[in-house]
């Protein structure tokens, strides 16, 4: 009896045991999961944070990429700064555009180690310091009823062989220069190997590069290199008051011996917008294949009615090497069409009139001098005069189609007729005129397909009006409707200063 009241008292207090060994084991597990959660609630805050600046800073990019289009209500200060007196960005010149918090100072050109802020990437690209020269510009980030993203300060520099890298060499001169890069065409050039001048019709290319700190933290630098969009960087110039691009071009104009109303009808060359008493400005009518020149000379009747300034032939190939030209690229379906499909993107009003229709220029209603328009027309359109009143269009107009021109309208601006490639101004008028550049090519079939070779544009003028005056301070306005293109983007590795 003693020895089984003794078994039986020996188990006494196992439970116990087992039941702190299982809390035990339970505590460690929930330790773990607490601590598993902690870090990954630091990891995600950590993560967030990092994400936040990275989106700041390219908030920071498009701010000053935006600022810097010309139509944009705050360009002014950003553009009076990066083109100081209308001249391009110089080698080291910096515009710093700084979006401090509420009592805050951030100061890029403060070099020392203390300054959160500091612009160290500066002189990994220039090798110097930032100089203080033109005052900061405000960012419009904390104008907004919301908050802006918390980006520090953008910084928008010239672009030069050394500032992309130290090894990059454009031209493979074997010398890695400082001089600021252009796009013309489809080239870079630098210009300080053309005597440092700009070739023509070039787009200045550009650096922007934005640093974005959060309240925790995180730090990141972004860089954009840009240049104007599609129609600034895609021809090196418009070599004539209207150009013919392709292969058996067709052109007609009014002519008095056939009862066409051919007195007011000019194609003038000669700048409108040159400086009294200098001579300035290009063909008449320009052509890309040579075997085309007899076709439209002999069109072009009578001589008078086509001009071009002293030393310039009135109608002339535009691929000769004495004469401007358009890039190769833009000599080609595929690269003109690219051309159409970047305007496109960016345009203000694209249409698209169902098949066997077109649109007018009653779509146009928001256009005015004051707000001029890149506008494609995704078939055809009617240029014509509005309900017995005269028209008058700004801006860029691109159609894909067949333009119907009535002579009483008029453009100021550029005309780009690029698809069907045909220009037609045979409806009568006599009061309209087109004032900057006209440019006709056929890239497609009457089926919409892609033409292998550029095919016969057309342009024909046969009702009269006023004609077409070349003025190189409309198209550069025109020009300036792009909004600026992002070449490359790259995030530059920071640590905290």
């Amino acid at each position: 009896m003693r020895n089984a009241e003794h078994r039986a008292g020996s188990e006494r207090g196992a439970a116990l045991v087992i039941a702190i060994f299982s809390l035990m084991l339970i505590s460690v597990v929930a330790t773990s999961l607490i601590l598993s959660a902690g870090t990954q609630t630091a990891i995600k805050a950590n993560y967030k944070s990092a994400t936040r600046a990275f989106y700041d800073a390219k908030a920071g990019l498009e701010e000053a990429r935006g600022r810097l289009w010309a139509n944009n209500p705050d360009s002014a200060a950003v553009l009076n700064c990066v083109f100081s007196g209308g001249q391009p960005m110089a080698p080291q010149q910096e515009c710093y555009i700084i979006n401090p918090a509420s009592g805050e100072t951030v100061d890029p050109f403060n070099q020392a180690t203390t300054n959160p802020y500091a612009d160290l990437e500066y002189k990994q690209e220039w090798g110097s310091t930032p100089v203080p020269g033109t005052p900061p510009i405000p960012s419009k980030s904390p104008k907004g009823a919301i908050a802006g993203p918390l980006f520090k300060w953008v910084r928008i520099t010239a672009t030069t062989e050394k500032s992309i890298s130290p090894t990059f060499d454009s031209d493979a001169d074997g010398v890695v220069d400082i001089t600021p890069l252009f796009v013309s065409g489809q080239n870079v050039v630098d210009s300080g190997k053309v005597g440092g001048t700009i070739p023509p019709g070039g787009a200045q290319l550009l650096t922007i590069t934005s640093l974005a700190v959060t309240p925790l933290g995180s730090r990141r630098m972004v860089q954009y290199t840009v240049a104007p969009a599609a129609l600034g960087a895609g021809f090196a110039n418009f070599p004539s008051a209207l150009t013919l691009d392709g292969n058996g071009v067709r052109f007609t104009g009014p002519s008095s011996s056939a009862g066409q109303p051919a007195s007011t009808f000019r194609i003038n060359g000669n700048d409108s917008s040159a400086p009294s008493g200098t001579t300035a400005g290009v063909a008449a009518i320009g052509y890309t294949n040579p075997n085309d020149a007899s076709n439209v000379s002999s069109s072009a009747v009578p001589a008078s009615n086509y001009l071009s300034p002293v030393g310039v032939l009135n109608v002339s190939s535009v691929t000769a090497p004495s004469v401007p030209s358009i890039p190769s690229v833009l000599q080609t379906p595929g690269g003109l069409d690219s051309l159409v499909q970047s305007i496109t993107r960016g345009a203000d009003l694209v249409l698209s009139p169902p098949s066997g229709t077109s649109a007018d220029q009653t779509s146009l209603t928001a256009m005015s001098a004051a707000n001029p328009m890149v506008v494609v027309v995704n078939g055809d359109f009617h240029l014509s005069h509005a309900g017995g009143s005269s028209f008058t269009g700004y801006g860029l107009l691109v159609v894909t189609g067949t333009l119907y021109y009535d002579p009483d309208a008029s453009w100021n601006g550029i005309i780009l007729v690029i698809g069907k490639g045909v220009f037609d101004g045979s409806q009568h008028g006599n009061g309209g005129q087109i004032n900057g550049t006209v440019f006709v090519a056929n890239t497609r079939d009457n089926s919409g397909n892609l033409l292998s070779n550029l095919g016969p544009a057309s342009f024909k003028q046969t009702g009269g009006g006023n004609g077409i005056q070349y003025s190189r301070q409309l198209i550069a306005s025109t020009e300036a409707l792009m909004t600026y293109q992002v070449l490359s983007f790259r995030e530059i590795q920071q640590t905290t200063p």
